[in-house]
């Protein structure tokens, strides 16, 4: 009779543990899944407002801009990634926001570090590295930078929380303009991917962008406001000045429902 005994309050004892280590591990899921997450109740929750510019959603303004907070507009050097350069400009806008100072983050570290085997990185890899390592200052790793120098591994690191999947190619009608609106109101730069074809890097004194016949491939830009009377966005771009109109373009709605099948918003470090 004692054999069982001892089993039993074996178990009794040991229950409250093997709880305890699964609800560790549905927490655990649970967080995982707010990585990233694209349920439109999350991204509500966790979207950061910006202190000074961001406004409540659901005011109705006819016009949002954040390109006065924003860096000047760069040009992408040759062995730069366009994705590595529109993250870095877009973390730049939320760490500068609270400084007494301006500083340029550096995309050639991004690059270097995830793109140096030559495969595509994908938006999604670029998030979880910012968030797991981040990026530095240019002025330790300047534009254009070939190596990673030594001085990164004893410096400030740049890092993001999270990322919000805020646009998806599966919504409908005007869901993914109410839905960067909504961002922008809060005071948060959008970056999206662009259907479109070579032809876009090129392109000089236009005001609004022309969807091409054929798309071939995805561009990363930033949008950075949007007026209602025009119903477009304005996006950044990173390709110099000398691109679009002074280094912006406008996107009507209707072509920005049709060609953008992503966009994502940072949630910054508390720091920032």
């Amino acid at each position: 009779m004692k054999q069982p005994c001892l089993v039993f309050f074996t178990l009794l004892f040991a229950i409250p543990f093997i709880a305890s280590a699964q609800d560790d591990k549905v927490q655990s899921k649970t967080q995982e899944s707010y990585f990233g997450t694209s349920d439109l109740e999350l991204i509500d929750r966790l979207m950061y407002t910006v202190p000074g510019i961001g406004r409540d959603p659901r005011d109705i303004l006819e016009r949002q801009s954040i390109k006065p907070y924003m860096m000047p507009v760069r040009k992408i050097g040759p062995r730069g990634s366009e994705l590595s350069y529109i993250l870095a400009s877009s973390l730049e806008y939320y760490v500068n926001l609270n400084q007494n100072y301006k500083d340029n983050l550096s995309p050639d570290f991004l690059s270097l570090n995830l793109e140096g085997t030559g495969r595509r990185v994908t938006p999604q890899e670029a998030f979880q590295f910012l968030a797991e390592k981040g990026t530095v200052s240019a002025s330790i790793m300047p534009f254009g930078s070939a190596v990673i120098p030594n001085a990164v591994y004893a410096t400030t690191k740049y890092q993001i929380n999270n990322y919000l999947h805020i646009v998806r190619d599966v919504m409908k009608g005007r869901q993914k303009v109410y839905e960067v609106r909504k961002a922008l109101m809060r005071g948060n730069p959008v970056i999206i991917e662009l259907q479109a074809d070579g032809s876009i890097r090129g392109l000089i004194r236009q005001d609004t962008w022309k969807p091409p016949s054929k798309p071939t491939e995805l561009f990363p830009l930033i949008v950075v406001g949007y007026d209602e009377t025009r119903e477009a966005f304005e996006v950044m771009g990173c390709w110099g000045s000398a691109w679009g109109n002074s280094g912006y373009l406008w996107i009507r709605y209707d072509d920005f429902e049709e060609y953008v099948p992503n966009g994502y918003v940072m949630v910054p470090q508390p720091v920032y």
